[in-house]
């Protein structure tokens, strides 16, 4: 969203401390004598309650606003006084028609914020962004935000209208399972979904298939970051499936998220069909061998590709299936800078080849031939990928 700049009033950055109305008064003076005031940036300074009340004050008489960058606002406050604050703020920001997107991350006001902010978030039907990364909300408090995003879905359809959400930022907030049986709810009901991300959540493999398959309903999602969550072959199961639905994907980060083997074919396969993706982060997943040769099969219809991140899993940087991967980037036309770096591949540990050589053993004595069998089929594909791709 693109706004003149004699609309916007900004104090970003400047470490300013306003505890009280006294404090805030000249830079309200500032603000009040905005016209058709557009967006508010106060990141990276500190407010008291007062200050905040008297911020929400103005605030609700600015119509125009379509945009409240409040990230970092709270810095070193107490939690009821954050409370207050955040209640104020967003029964100011209620007020105003024409309020799009609101930014209130890395503001560890925990639950009793996500408290204070839901009845704003079910009432505000026009809201199209929320940020909320790094604001420590839990389980619980993840589960109230994504009640009241539930709540604003059934005010819609009350009033007639389409939802309006797009952009779902709740990264950082350790919602774990817990929280995710009420967020699939509302990505359901929502189905406007276009960007959503929420790494590093602690969320286990159940989780992800329920936000996975609520996802799924939201036809034109774009972005997904879901980076460091757990999903292992179960999860990825539910991706792998989800992604048949995303017909306009073209950005996603599943980096350390312990796909495993299984779960790496599972997902690059079914990456195969999924043409407008630009951006793919598969990092530091287990990913080994055979999955590598399966990627660069699902690279071959990738054609808009722009950045490819495989570092830190189980394949070796310098054999065929790397080959088979750049042949398949080359035959699109598409540069080898686009394969990010293979500097830390994983190895597997002593123990891990101990307990594979036993297995191995065990495998031969009862089945003397599968093993061999798997690995001539693993060969004679990666020799039919190289002469279709002439190497």
């Amino acid at each position: 969203m693109a706004i003149q700049t004699d609309r916007i009033y900004s104090l970003e950055g400047k470490g300013l401390k306003l505890t009280t109305a006294e404090d805030i008064e000249p830079y309200l003076a500032e603000l009040r004598d905005v016209e058709n005031l557009e967006e508010v940036r106060l990141n990276g300074n500190t407010l008291g309650a007062e200050a905040s009340k008297a911020l929400a004050s103005v605030l609700k008489m600015k119509k125009t606003l379509k945009v409240a960058t409040l990230h970092d606002i709270f810095t070193s406050r107490l939690k009821d006084e954050v409370k207050q604050s955040v209640v104020a703020i967003c029964e100011a920001l209620g007020e105003l028609p024409d309020l799009v997107e609101v930014n209130l991350s890395d503001n560890a006001f925990g639950p009793l914020g996500a408290e204070s902010m839901a009845p704003f978030l079910a009432r505000h039907t026009k809201l199209e962004v929320l940020k909320l990364n790094n604001n420590g909300l839990g389980i619980q408090g993840g589960t109230t935000i994504a009640r009241a995003l539930l709540a604003c879905h059934a005010e819609c359809e009350k009033q007639g209208l389409q939802p309006a959400l797009r952009t779902l930022v709740c990264g950082r907030n350790r919602l774990e399972n817990g929280a995710a049986p009420e967020f699939a709810r509302a990505f359901a009901a929502l189905k406007t979904l276009r960007e959503v991300r929420m790494p590093q959540n602690g969320i286990r493999p159940e989780g992800i298939a329920e936000l996975v398959a609520g996802l799924a309903h939201n036809a034109e999602l774009g972005v997904l970051d879901l980076q460091d969550n757990t999903f292992t072959a179960s999860g990825s199961q539910a991706l792998a499936v989800a992604l048949g639905k995303w017909e306009t994907l073209e950005a996603l980060n599943i980096g350390d998220c312990l796909l495993g083997a299984e779960g790496g074919r599972l997902v690059i396969q079914a990456l195969k069909n999924r043409h407008t993706l630009k951006t793919v982060n598969l990092q530091y997943n287990e990913i080994e061998n055979d999955g590598a040769v399966a990627l660069s099969e699902s690279l071959r219809t990738l054609k808009v590709l722009e950045s490819l991140e495989l570092n830190g899993n189980r394949f070796d940087a310098e054999g065929d299936a790397v080959e088979l991967i750049k042949a398949a980037l080359s035959e699109n036309d598409l540069d080898d800078d686009i394969l990010g770096s293979l500097s830390d591949m994983e190895e597997l540990t002593d123990d891990e080849d101990e307990d594979d050589e036993s297995d191995d053993e065990k495998d031969e004595a009862e089945q003397p031939t599968s093993a061999a069998k798997a690995d001539e089929q693993l060969a004679d594909l990666v020799d039919e990928m190289k002469k279709q791709l002439s190497i």
